[in-house]
C-alpha cells in the first residue's frame, strides 16, 4: 500500500493495482491538463489538474463504497472506475470537451476508455478481474458506478472542495463527510437519507456559488472563449491535429502553437479581450431572447462583427443551466421522495443568476463599434 499526501484529503490510500494505473503514462498526463483550465488567469493559486481531482474522486469512492457494504471486487472496480474516468479528457480540459465530442461523436468517458484499450491497462486491468465492458457501465452510472457521477456523487464532491480551496474563493462549505455518511444505494440508484438533507443543501449552494464567483465569472468566460477560438483556429489551419488536442497537454499544446497562432500568444501573455457588451438573461426584451435562441445565433453576431472591421472576438452565449433535478430522498419511513419535497432552499437554486449573460469581447479599442454593432443586430 503506497499513500500519496493531498491538500483536500489527506493522506490517499493505493493498492498495487492503483499505483500501476497512476504510474502509466496515460495517467501521468493529466498532471499536464488543469482542471480548471484558464481559470488561473484570473485565479493565478488554480493551478491544480486532473490528476489530483481523479485520485480524490477515486479516495471519496471508496470510502463510501465501503461504506454501503459493496463487496470487495465492486469497491475495487469503482475505485478504478473514479480513477481513470476523467484520463479521456483533451487539453485545457472542458474548454476543449465540445470540439472533441463533435468531432469524435464521443463522451470525453468513451474516449477514455478508448485509450484505455488503446494501452497496456487493458491487460493489467483483466489481470486483476476488471473487464472493459464492466469499467464502461461504471463511467455511465449504472450500478455502483452511480456513487461517481450521481449530481451528488463523489466526482462532484471532490472537484468542488478542490476548487474552492485552489481558488481560494472560501465556498467550500460542502459536507462531504455527512453526505457519505447518509448516503444509501438501492437497485442502482443512489439516495439521500432524510437526516442528510441540509448536508444535501451544502453541496448544491456550495456548488451555486461556485458557478456564479468561478466557472461564470465574466473574464474566466472570456479566457475559455479566446481557448476555445485557438483549438477551432488551429485545426482549421492544420496547426495542430485533432490527436495533438485529444492526448496533448495544456503547456504543449500552447506552446506548439504560440510561434503561429495569435489566440495562443494572446493567452500565453494574457492579452485577454475585454467586455463590450454584457447583458443579463433576465433584462433581456423577448426579441433579444429569441434572437439568442436560434442555433446560428452565435455566428451572426460574429459576423456582424466581422463585417464591422472587428476581427478580433469572442461571443459568450447565455450558459444553459441544468436544474437540480432528480435528486431522491429516502424518508424514515421507507418512501423515496425528490429532493424539493423536503428542500425549500432547491427552488431559490432554480432560479437564474445575475451571472446568466451573454458576453461579447474584443480588443479594446473596438469596444464601442462592437456595442453599437450587437445592440443594432438584437434590436434587428
Amino acid at each position: 500500500m503506497t499513500v500519496i499526501r493531498d491538500a483536500i484529503h489527506g493522506g490517499i490510500e493505493v493498492n498495487d493495482l492503483e499505483k500501476k494505473i497512476v504510474d502509466h503514462p496515460l495517467f501521468q498526463r493529466l498532471h499536464g491538463v488543469r482542471q480548471l483550465s484558464v481559470a488561473h488567469l484570473v485565479y493565478p493559486s488554480a493551478l491544480h489538474t486532473r490528476f489530483e481531482h481523479s485520485l480524490g474522486s477515486m479516495h471519496l469512492t471508496g470510502t463510501l463504497a465501503e461504506r454501503l457494504n459493496l463487496s470487495e471486487e465492486e469497491i475495487q472496480l469503482v475505485r478504478v472506475a473514479a480513477l481513470l474516468h476523467d484520463v479521456g479528457h483533451g487539453a485545457f480540459s472542458h474548454t476543449s470537451d465540445e470540439l472533441l465530442e463533435e468531432r469524435t461523436g464521443k463522451t470525453h468517458e468513451m474516449r477514455g476508455l478508448d485509450l484505455v484499450q488503446q494501452t497496456t491497462l487493458t491487460d493489467t486491468l483483466e489481470e486483476n478481474g476488471i473487464r472493459i465492458s464492466d469499467l464502461k457501465n461504471r463511467f455511465e452510472g449504472v450500478g455502483a458506478g452511480a456513487l461517481i457521477t450521481h449530481e451528488l456523487g463523489t466526482d462532484r464532491m471532490d472537484y468542488l472542495l478542490r476548487d474552492a480551496y485552489f481558488t481560494g474563493v472560501g465556498y467550500s462549505s460542502v459536507d462531504h463527510q455527512r453526505l457519505l455518511e447518509t448516503m444509501a444505494l438501492k437497485d442502482g440508484r443512489l439516495y439521500i437519507q432524510e437526516k442528510g438533507v441540509v448536508a444535501a443543501e451544502s453541496l448544491l449552494v456550495s456548488r451555486h456559488l461556485m458557478f456564479n464567483a468561478v466557472y461564470l465569472h465574466p473574464t474566466v468566460r472570456i479566457a475559455s472563449a479566446m481557448a476555445q477560438a485557438m483549438l477551432a483556429s488551429a485545426l482549421s489551419e492544420g496547426q495542430a491535429s485533432l490527436n495533438d488536442v485529444a492526448q496533448g497537454t495544456d503547456e504543449s499544446l500552447l506552446n506548439q502553437l504560440a510561434p503561429k497562432n495569435a489566440w495562443s500568444q494572446r493567452l500565453k501573455e494574457r492579452r485577454l479581450l475585454k467586455k463590450a457588451v454584457v447583458q443579463a438573461t433576465a433584462d433581456m426584451g423577448e426579441e433579444t431572447q429569441a434572437f439568442l435562441g436560434q442555433k446560428n445565433a452565435e455566428e451572426k453576431m460574429t459576423d456582424a462583427l466581422h463585417d464591422a472591421g472587428i476581427k478580433e472576438c469572442v461571443i459568450c452565449l447565455p450558459p444553459k443551466r441544468k436544474k437540480h433535478e432528480g435528486i431522491q430522498v429516502k424518508t424514515e419511513a421507507g418512501d423515496v421522495e425528490p429532493l424539493e419535497k423536503h428542500s425549500a432552499l432547491l427552488k431559490a437554486l432554480n432560479v437564474p443568476s445575475s451571472r446568466d449573460t451573454l458576453i461579447v469581447a474584443v480588443d479594446e479599442k473596438n469596444k464601442e463599434k462592437a456595442a453599437q454593432t450587437i445592440q443594432q443586430l438584437l434590436k434587428g
